[in-house]
């Protein structure tokens, strides 16, 4: 038995990982890291793998690391040596990298894009980021000026929620053991491979369902970690000759550095296929030799070396640095992607702040920590970093509800506007008033900026997912119902139909209707998916026709076509003509308004406007909506009628197709992100709709 088992002496400790430095695995982080660096520059949206084996390294080390100490300390940890380890070398350059990055996006950032921002940034402080991703329906992107400048902490969020609870569950286990007097890795070994299986059928199950909030997860990446762990727990167990370990080191990095190639990660991980770059790494790791010697000609020779060694200690700084400065290049040069150029620009940028990081922070806090006495050297750094935690919280938070404080105000006074001044969208009438020369529109700066359908805020709507419970139709109430109302109309079935809500609101209020939202978002009246599994609208779309025979609607106000791009490309959603004759089979009442011109991009008029550009660059272009209504053709029910609004959204949408829309109509704001029209604008149409709805519903305003 080696002498270091019989050094352990208690029964729990035995088989428990040895105690040593790899520089193969110190360098093999660093070329992954270095992989998703590159990756994210010149990658075009694929991603490398690096971040499966980052997380795979963590299970590995701390794993080995926290179970050996509790075995050998009689079932105890340091708690207060194990945060001030991770304060120093993890948390600390975070910190410094997450508040540069914050001053940074103040200054660089239009203010449209502030408030996400400030609430990513304490998520990344707090290693929440991965939930508040998921929260804000964020999912993982390529670099683009839009794309969140903390989305690479995602996998940081991941790596501290493990750190937290990792050490309570080796500490269970390992008490377990002892008062069965069994070898705790067994006891540690078994609950790794139920929490590998488990989770791995969990990414299958979830990935099938919305793969992009099951790439962000924690609970799809945990099997990634109990992978690195029981790799800790039998690497030292497993004797391989030369020859059998020089083929598996060589054939383990090929499969490390190809992962990006041969692999969509982004739409395929963290599902099965993962396997691959885990399983390179663990073949690099078992190609080296037991005595700790890099044998000529192998792959530990080659990740021992100096450069790759090199790598491995600015690979955390650099990987902190590289993202927000992809991003700040990109919206300061109003750029979708990086070149050649521009990259190897960031990367060396990234590498000269990731080397100042590292000499300035890092090194000099470890080496702080090293030389202090007693507990000082974990309790100082863990209390610096809690007070740098609830300073920085708390400052975000009172800045955030502040801002919403401000926004909740405006709401209450309402959106009707004085027309005088802003008319909106009855300039667009013939008879229609001429809108004032005014210093600024409404809604205007971070107004515009912060606004939410009031529906939204109820928290009723169903969230675009394939999950348990969310065909369920949820319907967010009318908060001025009247107690007798004369017609019930329904706003359905998406975020595209939930933008009229202050148009039917303003008309409810003046001739005594009850409005209602049934809205999931991303949902269309639409038929089966050719998708298998991804059902979730279909069957929420049968239980709204359900709804809709079980209770007396007047009329039901859906989107008919849709518009997506700029210029504009109409069409229909697959199975939606199916759909309105099932709601005229119900015998309600059915309006389709036709899709409209959406401001194109994915940042949107509010973006656009706060960057300081001229409404007629920040708006629609006309494209297909030039054309007739297509719904006019459709076969309809005598129930269903069709409007056509976009030429009250976008005047002279009848002239060309190359018609470009102001973000701005009759000095209101049009639309606040990429395809929604703002509250604001939509009770200026309020009269138009009206009319409108008298020609073809006049049992609506019957008396």
């Amino acid at each position: 038995m080696p002498s270091n088992q019989l050094s352990r002496g208690p029964r729990v400790a035995r088989h428990t990982p040895q105690r040593k430095y790899r520089p193969d695995l110190h360098g093999i982080r660093g070329l992954a890291i270095l992989g998703v660096v590159v990756f994210h520059l010149f990658g075009n949206g694929r991603v490398s793998g690096g971040i499966d084996i980052f997380l795979t390294v963590s299970g590995f080390l701390f794993t080995a690391m926290l179970l050996r100490e509790t075995a050998e300390n009689h079932g105890r940890i340091n708690f207060l040596a194990y945060f001030g380890r991770l304060f120093r070398r993890i948390f600390a350059p975070a910190a410094i990298v997450i508040m540069t990055t914050t001053i940074a996006g103040m200054l660089i950032l239009p203010y449209t894009q502030h408030m996400q921002m400030l609430r990513e940034a304490v998520a990344s402080l707090l290693y929440y980021e991965n939930l508040e991703l998921i929260d804000s329906q964020l999912s993982y992107d390529a670099a683009g000026p839009e794309t969140s400048l903390f989305q690479h902490f995602w996998s940081l969020s991941v790596q501290g929620q493990f750190y937290v609870v990792i050490p309570f569950v080796i500490l269970a286990l390992v008490w377990v053991a002892r008062k069965r007097n069994q070898p705790a890795v067994f006891w540690v070994g078994a609950v790794l491979v139920a929490t590998l299986v488990l989770s791995m059928v969990w990414a299958i199950v979830y990935s099938a369902q919305l793969q992009d909030e099951a790439y962000l997860a924690t609970s799809t990446r945990l099997w990634q970690l109990a992978f690195g762990g029981l790799l800790a727990i039998v690497i030292d167990h497993l004797r391989l000759v030369q020859g059998i370990r020089l083929v598996l080191g060589w054939m383990g990095l090929f499969m490390v550095v190809s992962t990006g190639v041969l692999f969509d990660g982004g739409q395929q991980f963290p599902g099965p296929l993962a396997l691959w770059p885990l399983l390179g790494l663990a073949f690099v790791l078992l190609a080296a030799s037991q005595d700790g010697v890099a044998e000529r000609g192998s792959v530990t020779k080659l990740l021992n070396n100096r450069i790759f060694s090199w790598i491995g200690d600015y690979s955390y700084a650099l990987y902190l640095w590289h993202w927000p400065l992809l991003i700040f290049y990109l919206t300061l040069r109003d750029r979708d992607a990086v070149g050649i150029r521009g990259g190897l620009v960031i990367l060396a940028a990234a590498m000269v702040l990731a080397m100042l990081l590292n000499h300035l922070v890092e090194r000099p806090i470890q080496s702080w920590g090293r030389g202090a006495t007693g507990q000082r050297a974990n309790t100082i750094p863990v209390a610096v970093g809690l007070v740098i935690m609830l300073v920085f919280s708390n400052v975000v938070a009172n800045y955030i509800i502040t801002k919403q404080q401000e926004t909740a105000q405006d709401q209450e006074v309402g959106y009707a506007l004085d027309t005088d001044t802003y008319p909106g969208a009855l300039t667009t009438l013939e008879d229609g008033p001429q809108a004032p020369q005014v210093d600024s529109y409404e809604p205007n700066g971070e107004e515009l900026a912060a606004v939410e359908q009031d529906y939204i805020t109820q928290d009723c709507r169903q969230a675009g997912r394939n999950a348990p419970g969310s065909y369920e139709v949820t319907l967010c109430e009318d908060p001025d119902a009247p107690d007798n109302p004369s017609a019930t109309v329904v706003l359905a079935p998406d975020s595209h139909a939930g933008h009229w809500e202050q148009t039917f609101r303003t008309l409810g209020r003046e001739h005594n209707w009850e409005i209602i939202l049934a809205i999931k978002s991303g949902c269309n009246f639409s038929g089966v998916p050719d998708e298998p599994g991804n059902d979730y609208c279909h069957r929420w779309n049968d239980n709204f026709m359900g709804y809709l025979e079980s209770e007396d609607i007047d009329l039901v106000v859906a989107p008919g076509t849709q518009m997506y791009s700029r210029p504009a490309e109409e069409g229909f959603a697959d199975g939606a003509q199916q759909r309105w004759e099932q709601i005229a089979r119900t015998n309600t009442p059915l309006l389709l308004i036709r899709g409209l011109i959406r401001p194109g991009g994915t940042a949107g008029a509010a973006d656009c406007l706060a960057a300081g550009n001229p409404p007629e660059e920040c708006g629609g272009m006309v494209g297909d909506a030039h054309g007739p209504n297509p719904i006019a053709a459709e076969d309809l029910a005598d129930t269903t009628h069709t409007i056509d609004m976009n030429p009250y959204i976008c005047p002279g949408v009848e002239q060309s197709p190359d018609t470009a829309c102001s973000a701005v109509v009759g000095n209101v704001a049009v639309w606040y992100d990429n395809s929604h029209i703002t509250p604001q604008y939509a009770t200026t149409l309020a009269p138009i709709m009206e009319r409108e709805l008298q020609d073809l519903y006049p049992e609506l305003f019957a008396s």
